[in-house]
């Protein structure tokens, strides 16, 4: 996430942050974002997409990386290794300090260790888990 939100800061794009289909939800149509964290529509000046207007909403091509611009059956399947030449395309486009011609860029890649500590530390202060996400955390806190 933070390496995205660096790229869109930089590039003056918008973050869409788009977590449907998480292990973490049995509906797979539910961006699992706002489930546990609170709604947020900015981060340090970048306009913030995080809610389920992103199932209304249509993404404009091109896409960057490629493989996105196939059609959608043939999406359906990442084997690791597109996953992983993803992750290095979308490393390369990051720390080239370049945009891209593409109208959405989608980072569907873990980037972890990616960008630098201050973007890291923009979006850990940026976004806040939902009140009872909290609760279990404090709870969890206190009994461990």
């Amino acid at each position: 996430l933070a390496a995205a939100w660096r790229f869109a800061e930089r590039t003056g794009r918008k973050l869409v942050i788009d977590r449907r289909g998480s292990c973490y939800l049995d509906q797979p149509f539910t961006n699992a974002f706002p489930v546990f964290f609170e709604p947020v529509q900015d981060i340090a000046g970048v306009q913030v997409i995080c809610d389920d207007r992103i199932n209304q909403h249509s993404f404009p091509g091109p896409f960057f990386p490629a493989w996105w611009n196939r059609p959608a059956i043939d999406c359906a399947y990442r084997p690791d290794e597109q996953i992983f030449r993803e992750r290095d395309e979308l490393d390369q486009l990051f720390q080239s300090g370049q945009d891209s011609d593409a109208n959405t860029v989608v980072c569907d890649a873990c980037l972890m260790w990616r960008c630098d500590e201050e973007a890291e530390r923009e979006i850990f202060r940026s976004i806040k888990p939902r009140s009872e996400v909290q609760a279990r955390i404090d709870a969890i806190f206190r009994e461990h």
